[in-house]
């Protein structure tokens, strides 16, 4: 009866401790294991935060399957598998007896029901993405028939990707990697990872617009164009916290910008921070002129369509930021002349409208990828940066690591450096 009721069959934790990955074992009480419960350092702890596996040896092999994320799963498997070892329980099938009945289909629904309930909607959007491309590529249908083999097809996939002519970045393929991984593990599935495997990436060097850039670029606005580029320039905002940006937001006598959470707009600001910065009272006063002529709660509201009166009502936020920066960046003269590929659009086809694909080369065409807006924000952090300390800019910026911060720090003292070169005696030689 020993062997029955949990002697060969046993229950473990799948958790992360001490920032790894790691099994430990379940509590075990008057011969029953209690889920409840598992063993650290020889210590009891509440088992919350981890999935349940059963172990056992059959036929000579051992056997591990997942068997779910609560205790009273957990609890329930194990017994229905001491039956099964028994006799005394027949198997319903070869996945249920082996425990692979978890879809990989399934498990990316329950992941993504936990982002969309515990992150924003962009971060839900951009792991939905992902996790569609990795389904793409992906035959197989159990997340127990997934093992290291599936990470390292995609970081290959991913190499062999090209989006508008380009190699994908190596930090996005890692990201989709780390994505699957963290799906798939929250249900269940044990991928294990050799040290080495992950490939390295390079860190580029902080990219910001030069003063000459900007002087062209600003010139080349339109009057309704410019508030917005100055806005991102000089409070360090991203995309989405210029585009929500409400006039509420705006503190006319203090002569800061804040960010904050509008459900409504279904922004939510990223890190949960909200937080305030201080802008030129010139900017203030331009956005106060601004204000005189609007009726929209936002400051940057979709732009009325021409022909058709019902499309941008005024109080949606303007999505064509970037693509409106990119083709000021071409009226200025500002795009670099190399950067080439093809993109998608609705057309024409022998009369019939479907997907058409058109080639450019961004000295006609405003796609060069040397103009983005996030560049706005790095050229705020670094010019700043020489007038406030690193932890003034981390608030600023609203980063939650410091380290993403420092980034900045390194930006500067090599252009430092450079003024250093500039005046040293060597430069007279050449």
């Amino acid at each position: 009866m020993d062997s029955i009721f949990g002697h060969r069959i046993n229950l473990k934790q799948y958790r992360r401790l001490n920032g790894k990955w790691q099994f430990v074992p379940v509590v075990k009480q008057n011969g029953k294991p209690n889920p409840k419960l598992v063993l650290i350092n020889g210590e009891p702890v509440s088992s919350k935060g981890g999935t349940f596996y059963l172990d056992w040896r059959e036929g000579g092999k051992r056997l591990t399957r997942p068997v779910g994320n609560s205790p009273r799963e957990a609890l329930d498997a194990w017994q229905l598998q001491c039956g099964l070892s028994n006799g005394d329980v027949e198997p319903e099938d070869e996945h249920a007896q082996n425990g692979t009945q978890v879809t990989i289909d399934k498990a990316i629904e329950k992941f993504l029901i936990d982002i969309k309930a515990t992150k924003g909607d962009r971060t839900y959007k951009e792991y939905s993405r992902h996790l569609q491309w990795f389904r793409a590529r992906c035959p197989k249908r159990y997340i127990s028939e997934l093992d290291r083999s599936d990470a390292m097809k995609m970081f290959a996939q991913g190499r062999e990707e090209r989006a508008d002519g380009q190699a994908l970045n190596q930090k996005t393929i890692n990201k989709r990697v780390i994505i699957m991984l963290g799906a798939m593990r929250s249900q269940g599935a044990v991928i294990e990872l050799r040290k080495g495997d992950w490939p390295k990436t390079i860190e580029k060097k902080v990219e910001i617009y030069q003063p000459e850039e900007l002087t062209r670029f600003f010139a080349a606005c339109k009057p309704d164009e410019r508030l917005i580029f100055q806005v991102f320039l000089c409070a360090g905002f991203r995309e989405r916290e210029v585009a929500t940006l409400t006039w509420a937001d705006v503190q006319w006598k203090e002569g800061k910008l804040a960010v904050s959470a509008k459900p409504d707009l279904g922004f939510t600001p990223k890190s949960y921070e909200e937080r305030t910065v201080p802008v030129p009272m010139s900017l203030i006063a331009a956005l106060r002129e601004r204000k005189k002529a609007s009726n929209s709660l936002l400051v940057f509201p979709t732009l009325p369509h021409p022909t058709r009166p019902d499309y941008g009502a005024g109080n949606k936020p303007d999505g064509r930021l970037l693509p409106l920066c990119k083709e000021i960046a071409l009226r200025a003269g500002l795009n670099c002349g190399h950067c080439k590929g093809e993109y998608t659009v609705y057309a024409l086809n022998k009369g019939v409208l479907g997907k058409v694909k058109r080639t450019y080369k961004c000295d006609k065409s405003p796609r060069c990828s040397n103009w983005y807006l996030h560049k706005f924000r790095h050229t705020f952090a670094t010019n700043i940066l020489q007038s406030v300390d690193i932890r003034s800019l981390q608030v600023m910026l609203g980063h939650k690591n410091i380290a993403t911060t420092e980034k900045y720090l390194k930006s500067l003292r090599l252009d430092q450096l450079r003024e250093r070169i500039e005046s040293s005696a060597l430069a007279a030689y050449v």
